[in-house]
């Protein structure tokens, strides 16, 4: 017999619905905690008036927190919020007097009849941590807690309970064993900067996407970033077709690759500064809008109108190809950059727009918002497979710190997660500094394994003829062949 799925509400978050599995069931106690200031009582907000504009009636009930005309204030800032549906669809009710009793049938009874009279699909006590901090832990309480789930479920209402409990309090207190979910807000701090986070620690009879995801505060309220994960097997689209390529709009790159990149693959191009990285990216989406293929340039170096005034003086209008709709410029500086929440936009900014090709300019600056080597290694991989499966072909620029000397594979060992790895280089020839561009890997591709030179002109990159009668040109110090 097939199973029946859980009835579920939504939170008003397409995001966060994901991450829960589904929505928030219905008839479930959550409990949501977190630190002050971290978000618990807008997010309860929020979800509130989401379901009274979706036909469900909501209750907040104050305890000895903000009172509800604070709230009612500091709300009307917020998009979601709705001053008609006060009194209406919302109501708030404060239950401090009752609390303050220190009787839980009291308080109970108090949650029931209101709760009994207005029929609502969600509830909301705020702050459930000071009841407990009111009734201790008390056998009462704990009763007083059972109770109340058991009331809320056969109410047909879903509740949170809002507290600012820390993590021992999570392990220790009845209500979070009682309750069907556990939702935690904070924040995580590196260096001078610090990034909201969500992790759903537990709710019965959901599929959650496990580990901490990301929030902003925002005029719309809590904006939620899932984490990059990789997509699940059935998303990710077709496999790599190495038959169909996307020309580069550089010529001599095209046939060293035997006429391009191949279609959806990931291509990590490292190089110096100031070997061409972003100028080769900018030719590859000029190609494509030529043929009708929009493409994005996310950049967290160049801003905007920095590229629309470098690409002019090559003789290439960006802004027009902008205005119709064939190239978008995506800026976001790296100092600011949330990893996860930048490839999250990256990705809903491909869909809108339809893009076939994008560069991404760099992934030395994206870098810099990652906690770990190892994090920042899982968030490429991730984005490759979500760039394949939407069926992008994708550049992603790497520096190299490194400017004549080297011959390694790729920078930061991203060479497994790319397709393809093009390395720019600096070749010094009679004490004057030259560029080389060789392919070093492309998957399932027959390619030129020669370094060729390359120059910058007037019309941009220049892939020219292979270097000759030079032995050790990849190290970018050559020296003559014996007899040439």
């Amino acid at each position: 017999m097939a199973q029946k799925a859980l009835q579920r509400l939504s939170t008003g978050s397409a995001a966060l619905d994901r991450i829960l599995g589904g929505g928030l069931p219905a008839r479930s106690l959550v409990v949501l905690a977190g630190a002050p200031g971290a978000g618990k009582t807008l997010f309860a907000l929020q979800a509130l008036f989401h379901s009274a504009r979706t036909g469900g009636r909501g209750l907040y009930f104050t305890t000895l927190s903000e009172p509800s005309l604070k709230l009612l204030q500091y709300m009307q800032q917020f998009s979601f919020f709705d001053a008609e549906a006060i009194g209406k669809q919302v109501n708030f009710v404060d239950l401090g007097s009752v609390v303050r009793s220190r009787n839980a049938q009291d308080v109970l009874r108090a949650i029931t009849e209101r709760v009994e009279r207005e029929e609502p699909a969600l509830v909301v006590v705020d702050s459930f941590k000071a009841i407990r901090d009111i009734f201790g832990d008390a056998p009462s309480f704990r009763t007083f807690v059972y109770d109340l789930a058991v009331h809320m479920a056969g109410w047909g209402a879903a509740a949170f309970l809002v507290g600012e409990y820390t993590d021992e309090e999570v392990a220790q207190c009845t209500e979070f064993a009682i309750a069907d979910g556990i939702v935690r807000l904070g924040s995580h701090r590196e260096g001078l900067t610090a990034t909201r986070v969500i992790d759903v620690l537990k709710l019965r009879g959901s599929d959650v996407v496990a580990g901490r995801h990301f929030f902003e505060i925002g005029p719309e309220g809590l904006v939620f970033y899932p984490r990059v994960r990789s997509p699940d097997v059935a998303d990710q689209g077709t496999a790599l077709s190495c038959a169909e390529r996307a020309p580069t709009g550089t010529a001599g790159l095209d046939e060293m690759l035997g006429g391009g990149l191949p279609r959806s693959s990931a291509t990590v191009v490292q190089g110096a500064t100031g070997t061409g990285k972003t100028l080769l990216g900018l030719q590859f989406l000029l190609d494509g809008a030529r043929r009708g293929e929009p493409g994005i340039l996310f950049t967290q170096e160049e801003t905007p109108d920095q590229l629309r005034g470098i690409a002019q003086g090559f003789g290439w209008n960006l802004l027009e190809l902008e205005k119709r709709g064939l190239l978008s410029l995506a800026y976001v500086s790296p100092v600011e950059l949330s990893t996860d929440a930048f490839l999250d936009r990256a990705r809903q900014r491909i869909e809108r727009l339809g893009a076939k090709r994008i560069v991404l300019d760099s992934l030395t600056s994206l870098e810099l918002g990652v906690s770990s080597p190892r994090r920042f290694k899982e968030l490429v991989y991730a984005a490759t497979k979500h760039f394949r499966a939407l069926g992008v072909t994708c550049c992603l620029n790497m520096e190299v710190a490194e400017l004549l000397g080297t011959a390694q594979l790729s920078g930061r060992g991203l060479s497994f997660a790319a397709d393809n790895v093009v390395q720019l280089k600096y070749v010094e020839q009679g004490g004057r500094l030259d560029r080389g561009i060789s392919v070093l890997k492309a998957r399932g591709v027959r390619h030129a394994t020669e370094v060729h030179k390359l120059a910058i002109g007037d019309g941009g990159v220049e892939v020219g003829e292979p270097y000759q009668g030079l032995r050790g040109v990849l190290t970018g110090l050559p020296t003559p062949l014996a007899g040439a």
